[in-house]
């Protein structure tokens, strides 16, 4: 596409992600053409003056447009209802494109950034576990355990299975908060995690549930999100891209595929579910539980579900620092 030789404009044609932004708030794509050459021109170009050129000057300006901002890739007068619509949907495609690549870059460097704080505390889960054949034998039952409960139970999950109250006694339960409030991010949480435990020795087991739920998120907000130095960035293209990217789900899904490998699913406890799928058989799943779906989830194996995941970021935390 070659620019052409009608009518030459004495202004710049280069169109700014800001300004495109602006003129894309109008409703038809022949009112964002008017709009857009007139914030180009500075006012001087208005719309009867627009309205006033030739098919060929009208026809040249949007071409000179095009090149000008390297949109041939994107314009496709073929697909579009008019010129003034391709060009719309060019700019859009561009802009999108551009967007894009800063997205995967910045994710690339931030996710770089936090990998490298878990690497280290994998390993040494693993050696403190007994190594990962433990850890996995458990991860596969949907059990995201501390390294202690492997150093007692080895590869028998079925012995846990038939003991595990024996880490839901008050004396227990308490003692392992206090540990976790060494950390900051677990400190700044303390009264939560202990009324949560209260609730929990009340037999208010749902209301345990539901506040520990956030919490596991939280911590991990704190301890590695808040801190990535890079994190202001992809909040802030989180929310120019609209996405329904939830960074902290995103980096507690990192520290799972670290310890674990990529190759295992992530716990049904904290993956995402369709309701209509949902069976309320006691199951304990974060999204139907925080959306009020499921009511039958307030057992003590729930429970210690996700204490023992809080416990096994507190590892996690402690060996990485």
């Amino acid at each position: 596409m070659r620019k052409g030789k009608g009518k030459r404009f004495p202004f710049p044609l280069k169109i700014t992600e800001r300004e495109f932004l602006e003129v894309e708030k109008e409703g038809s794509s022949r009112e964002f053409f008017f709009k857009l050459v007139s914030l180009l021109s500075n006012g001087t170009l208005d719309r009867t003056f627009i309205k006033s050129l030739s098919s060929f000057d009208l026809e040249n300006l949007i071409m000179n447009i095009v090149v000008e901002n390297g949109l041939e890739p994107y314009f496709d007068l073929k697909n579009s209802k008019n010129i003034f619509n391709a060009l719309r949907k060019a700019l859009r495609a561009k802009f999108n494109d551009e967007q894009e690549r800063v997205w995967e870059s910045k994710l690339s460097n931030w996710r770089a950034e936090f990998e490298h704080k878990v690497k280290f505390a994998a390993k040494r889960y693993y050696f403190e576990a007994g190594g990962i054949e433990r850890v996995k034998e458990f991860y596969k039952h949907g059990w995201v355990v501390p390294s202690y409960v492997l150093t007692d139970y080895g590869l028998n999950f079925e012995l846990f299975a038939s003991q595990f109250k024996r880490f839901l006694s008050k004396e227990f339960l308490e003692r392992r908060v206090q540990t976790w409030i060494s950390i900051p991010a677990f400190k700044r949480r303390e009264k939560i995690l202990k009324d949560s435990v209260k609730a929990f020795i009340l037999n208010c087991i749902e209301l345990s549930i539901y506040s520990l739920f956030a919490q596991v998120e939280g911590v991990v907000w704190d301890f590695f999100v808040r801190g990535n130095f890079l994190e202001s960035d992809i909040e802030s293209l989180i929310k120019k891209r609209n996405r329904k990217f939830v960074t902290v789900q995103y980096a507690l899904r990192v520290i799972l595929e670290e310890v674990f490998g990529e190759d295992v699913n992530i716990p049904y406890c904290l993956d995402w579910v369709k309701f209509i799928d949902f069976k309320d058989d006691g199951t304990l799943n974060r999204h139907v539980v925080q959306h009020g779906v499921s009511v039958n989830f307030g057992t003590d194996e729930n429970f210690l579900r996700l204490f023992l995941l809080l416990d096994f970021l507190y590892e996690i935390f402690t060996f990485s620092s």
